[in-house]
Order: C-alpha cells, then structure tokens, then sequence
C-alpha cells in the first residue's frame, strides 16, 4: 500500500510540473510517455528496495531543478533590477 501511494505522489508531482509549463506539446506528451514505459520496465527488473531509491532520487532531482530555476529567475529579477535604475 506505501509503494503504490509513494508512486502515485510521484507520477502526479512529476507530470504536473512540467505539463503545466508545456500544456498539450506533443513532444513533451512523446516523451513523457516514453518515461513512464522505461520507469516501468525499469521497475520490473530491479527490487523494490530499489524502487523505492530510484523514486527518492528522482524527487530530489526534481526539487534540485526547481530550485535552480527559481534561483535563475531571481538572478534574472536582480539584472532587472540593476539594469533599469
């Protein structure tokens, strides 16, 4: 029951991010499809200990890559900034 609820939060989390920024790119729907089939078939031949690890790291790599994106853009509201005083 933990695995499946830990899977669910990570599918969700991980395809609401970037879906809100790409809407219905087709593209980023071929891509994201060809994740989700490597994830599983990845997932069928590893343990699930392993499973469990592989959804850990990719989480704080998605929160590793929001965080550099909001450090972007607060160094872009900065230049900003200097540049029109």
């Amino acid at each position: 029951m933990e695995n499946q609820k830990l899977e669910d939060c990570y599918y969700a989390h991980s395809s609401t991010i970037f879906s809100e920024m790409l809407g219905e790119d087709e593209n980023y729907q071929r891509l994201k499809n060809a994740k989700i089939a490597a994830e599983k078939a990845l997932q069928s031949v590893i343990s699930q200990e392993s499973w469990k690890q592989y959804l850990a790291l990719d989480e704080i790599c998605n929160e590793l890559e929001c965080a550099r994106y909001k450090a972007m853009y607060l160094a872009g509201a900065a230049d900003y900034e200097k540049i029109s005083k």
